[in-house]
């Protein structure tokens, strides 16, 4: 990175540097950083979803069970997660912005960002794999 500073200018300048030894790690060295997110974010979901009023809730319902199941669970990455999380989100759509605005939002933001750390992580590890057969093959 940058060479440690010997001298330093003795003008009228002020210069305030930092120096931090933290490396910049890519999302594969943080899978299970974007995994717990997801966890994270269900659980706001799940509480925002809780809060709305029950004509809202009660379409979400079913989808919320399945979404709490996962997530006691701490199953995340697969095709029935996404499709609860999924079908939660096209129920959360339909329902009229005026009665909860904040909740609906916050449910379908949360959810969003649990389904792209759910894609996220089995795209890193889809591509390990294939790096790894690839890796075989030319062995």
């Amino acid at each position: 990175m940058f060479p440690t500073p010997t001298t330093y200018p003795t003008e009228n300048t002020h210069r305030m540097v930092m120096f931090l030894d933290q490396k910049l790690h890519g999302d594969y060295e943080r899978m299970e950083d974007i995994l717990a997110d997801a966890a994270r974010h269900v659980r706001r979901a799940e509480e925002a979803i809780a809060q709305l009023p029950y004509d809202a809730f009660k379409p979400v319902q079913g989808w919320v069970r399945d979404l709490g199941k996962h997530a006691e669970k701490r199953r995340f990455l697969t095709e029935d997660f996404r499709h609860a999380a999924q079908s939660a989100l096209r129920e959360l759509v339909k329902l009229d912005p005026d009665e909860a605005p904040a909740l609906i939002d916050s449910a379908m933001r949360n959810l969003r960002d649990a389904l792209e750390a759910s894609h996220r992580v089995t795209d890193l590890l889809a591509a390990e794999q294939e790096i790894s057969r690839h890796r075989g093959q030319h062995g």
